[in-house]
């Protein structure tokens, strides 16, 4: 596909014929991919039997843009990886979903986007999660996305909102309420040492210590 498109960029250099036979053949540009519609956004959770326990029990989570070519009758006939979660087999699992989907597109489009979100932990578990799942996940993110931090864990986020609002309930933070890098990373070294303890709990802990500084 590079060679390809090289060879392309210099025959339209030189302004021939022949570069317009190349055009038409080459892939589409990033530009005309852009135009593409997106048909569905689905998030699938742990809980849910299309995500394989194993898969999440190694932390793998992510999200990954699929491109899905319809038939004539409207069958899903192929279907690529447009963005990638950097796991192969979650990549091939979207992939196997969005061919699973029926979908009706408007115009008689042939082509469109599929975003599928693979999410171990939903807003009604985080409260049972164990410090030693989150350094599982902690170990995907850091090994899988080395340019993120863990805060863009989904856990995070949604561990931070439930916190925040059980201290305010509690009256724990009348004050000035931790940064939540300060927040993370002593639950980070919490969790490391202690793998059997409540992963919201030892953030609860570790926010308190923080406000009574």
């Amino acid at each position: 596909m590079k060679a390809l498109a090289h060879t392309t960029f210099k025959t339209l250099a030189g302004g021939g014929a022949l570069a317009l036979g190349l055009l038409a053949l080459a892939p589409q540009s990033v530009a005309a991919q852009a135009t593409l519609p997106t048909w569905r956004e689905i998030v699938v959770y742990a809980s849910d039997t299309s995500y394989p326990a194993a898969l999440a029990q190694r932390g793998m989570q992510g999200a990954a843009t699929v491109e899905l070519t319809l038939d004539d009758a409207g069958r899903p006939r192929s279907a690529s990886i447009r963005e990638s979660t950097r796991s192969a087999e979650l990549d091939a699992l979207a992939m196997t979903l969005a061919r699973q989907l029926s979908i009706a597109p408007a115009g008689g489009a042939r082509g469109g986007l599929v975003h599928i979100t693979f999410r171990k932990d939903h807003s009604s578990t985080i409260a049972t999660k164990s410090c030693a799942d989150f350094n599982v996940d902690a170990a995907w993110q850091t090994a899988t996305f080395p340019e993120r931090g863990l805060r863009d864990l989904p856990v995070i986020s949604d561990s931070i909102g439930m916190l925040v609002y059980s201290l305010h309930r509690d009256g724990a933070a009348r004050q000035s309420f931790p940064v939540v890098e300060a927040i993370l990373n002593a639950t980070v070294a919490a969790c490391a040492r202690t793998p059997e303890a409540g992963m919201l709990d030892v953030m609860r802990q570790e926010a308190l210590k923080l406000i009574e500084k």
